[in-house]
């Protein structure tokens, strides 16, 4: 729910332009990172400290604050507690 707080205040930028919409589809090799500005917000400061592992698709710069989506995930790579069912539906929705 945090991350959405972060997003929808403009704390997040991707490719370097301001993003506010959570929803937003990242596309392969499209660098996601925080704003200057925001850099040294306490919360964004303790979730980077807080993560102890990140997935093989996904590249991380802490010192920078930024990441990208190196390539698309594997299903097997994908975490088995989702409901694959209701992405499909989430996403039929938005045609």
């Amino acid at each position: 729910r945090q991350a959405r707080q972060f997003v929808n205040h403009g704390h997040i930028l991707v490719d370097g332009k301001r993003v506010d919409i959570p929803s937003y589809r990242v596309e392969v090799g499209q660098v996601i990172s925080v704003r200057e500005k925001s850099a040294k917000v306490p919360a964004i400061l303790e979730a980077v400290e807080a993560t102890v592992g990140r997935p093989a698709f996904v590249s991380f710069d802490a010192d920078k604050l930024e990441g990208s989506l190196t390539r698309l995930p594997e299903r097997d790579e994908i975490n088995p507690e989702i409901n694959e069912a209701l992405v499909v539906e989430f996403y039929n929705k938005m045609l």
